[in-house]
């Protein structure tokens, strides 16, 4: 019985070279682990693969581009035999097909839940602006292997700040990003093993007795299944930070003169529905639509009252909006099963995210009925 593994990567040479064997034991970490807290992995800072690890060969010639762009563009000309056993366990290029949008057939992209799809165009903007820098810099790159690389990076990094760089300005944190060997292995769960980051490095412990068999994960962050979906593709089952966007249902009902109302007070857009309620900010808006301008900000400022008359002709709007969600996810799914493009596996996947939202819809309306 192995009580804990704990992977010291120091030097880098070493570590690549026996990689293998210690990838295999890492998969093996099916093992009991008698109290929580006990160190599974430990990385220093020396093993990171961060944007000061870039030859400058690459980084001094490539001119403006993004921290995963960059980390992409070495990964991308990388051919060494040092990396090897490394770039062995990656996922392959026909993994990202599969799972994510980004590499989707258009028409599945386009039946994309809302979030979803608000984020695969944030990635897609990111993207051309990296392949417009780096196919200038190196035109031999291809672009398939370039958006490949590009997958890796975005999927597979840890936030990171280097304790070197002392900036006076917030850091953008899709610019603290470390790729970390072997830790980018563990799967996501809405809860996990802790990831604790320091000057000196990563470490990762056991946040519960784990027993013989069980699959070892760490939580990526608090994200609902569309983020999941469209950043990392994949969707949980049991996801108990899941939640959708009303936007596309609740704006609509505002006139261009109210929605001016709730910009100004900060309360246009972002609404949110989860498995237990919909959000203050939605309940609030609603009633901008039966009050006039100066009550309702006295209502921002003191805050519902649940009870009234005004909230519960609120209530009955937002049912009928919901019950009109609930037939455009029926459309949704009906459009889905039209579908003879892309892959089996990724109509599966789109169709179950649909049901995920239709089941969040359900509940809510019989919260809201009842």
């Amino acid at each position: 019985m192995l009580r804990s593994f704990v992977c010291y990567l120091l030097p880098w040479e070493l570590f690549l070279a026996s990689f293998a064997s210690l990838y295999h034991s890492f998969l093996r970490l099916m093992v009991t682990v008698t109290q929580a807290g006990d160190e599974i992995l430990t990385a220093p800072t020396s093993a990171l693969r961060t944007v000061q690890t870039v030859p400058k060969s690459i980084s001094r010639l490539v001119g403006t581009i993004s921290v995963n762009g960059l980390l992409a563009t070495e990964l991308a000309m990388d051919t060494s035999e040092v990396r090897a056993p490394w770039r062995a366990v990656l996922p392959t290029k026909e993994d990202f097909e599969e799972s994510m949008p980004l590499m989707w057939h258009p028409s599945l992209q386009a039946l994309l839940p809302p979030a979803s799809l608000s984020l695969l165009e944030s990635q897609r903007k990111k993207f051309s602006f990296d392949w417009a820098a780096v196919s200038t810099t190196f035109p031999t790159l291809s672009y398939d292997l370039y958006l490949y690389n590009w997958l890796i990076v975005s999927t597979r990094t840890f936030y990171y700040t280097s304790p070197k760089i002392k900036s006076k300005k917030p850091l953008n944190r899709d610019d603290c990003l470390a790729l970390i060997p072997l830790a980018d292995d563990f799967n996501h769960a809405d809860a996990g093993c802790e990831v604790i980051f320091s000057p000196t490095g990563y470490k990762i412990c056991t946040d519960r007795q784990i027993e013989e068999g069980e699959e070892v994960y760490i939580s990526y962050g608090n994200h609902s299944n569309d983020f999941l979906l469209a950043e990392y593709g994949v969707i949980l089952e049991q996801n108990r930070w899941d939640e959708i966007s009303l936007d596309e249902i609740i704006l609509p009902l505002f006139s261009e003169e109210q929605k001016r109302i709730l910009k100004e007070a900060d309360f246009l857009g972002n609404f949110i529905l989860d498995k237990h309620t919909v959000c203050y900010r939605t309940q609030v808006a609603l009633r901008l639509l039966y009050e006039p301008g100066t009550r309702w900000q006295r209502l921002v400022a003191n805050g519902l009252d649940h009870e009234d008359k005004d909230q519960m002709t609120a209530n009955r709007t937002l049912l009928k909006a919901l019950k009109c969600y609930m037939d455009r996810v029926d459309e949704k799914l009906k459009e889905i099963e039209g579908l003879h493009c892309g892959l089996v596996s990724q109509r599966e996947t789109l169709s179950r995210r649909w049901k995920q939202i239709r089941l969040l819809l359900t509940v809510s309306i019989s919260r809201i009925e009842s």
